[in-house]
This record gives structure tokens, C-alpha cells and sequence, in this order.
């Protein structure tokens, strides 16, 4: 039947490759906390003049650091859900 090879080596080699794949998709899942006016505008597909007015007029909820204006991403959603219209009105 063959020689056989110790079980250790395949539990060393299973443990390593799920423990990458553990770290892998850890580091895929993790979210940016503040968003950039680009991130933004990609993030809602509109132009980023689109956010700076937004922004301007205070449509839209932002955050200041320092001189620089960054977005949640539960910010965002939010305002697509205020702003969803349903079928049939305008």
C-alpha cells in the first residue's frame, strides 16, 4: 500500500494554511473607519464636487479633522436611506 507519512506533517501543513487564510480574511473584512471625499464620491458613484457641495450645504453628515472633511461609511448608507424615493413617486 505504499509508505506511509506521518499524520503530523499534514496537521502542520492544514494548521498553517488555515491559520493564513484565517489572516487573510481578516485583513479583507477590515473596514477603513473614516473615508475620504474620494472614497466617498466612488462609494456613493457620484463626483467629487457632488460631495464637496453636499458638504457645503450640509446635506450630507461628514467629519472634520483638522481642515480635512472624512465620511463614516454607516454615514453614507444612512443618507442613501434617507434619500431612497419608492417606486411610483418622484
Amino acid at each position: 500500500m505504499g509508505a506511509m507519512i506521518p499524520m503530523m506533517v499534514f496537521k502542520k501543513e492544514i494548521y498553517d494554511f488555515v491559520e493564513s487564510l484565517i489572516k487573510e480574511k481578516f485583513q479583507s473584512e477590515k473596514k477603513k473607519e473614516l473615508l475620504t471625499v474620494k472614497e466617498a464620491a466612488n462609494f456613493l458613484n457620484v463626483k467629487v464636487s457632488w460631495v464637496r457641495q453636499a458638504v457645503f450645504k450640509r446635506e450630507i453628515n461628514h467629519v472634520k479633522v483638522g481642515a480635512l472633511v472624512r465620511f463614516r461609511e454607516e454615514d453614507l448608507q444612512s443618507y442613501i436611506h434617507k434619500n431612497l424615493k419608492p417606486v411610483g413617486t418622484s
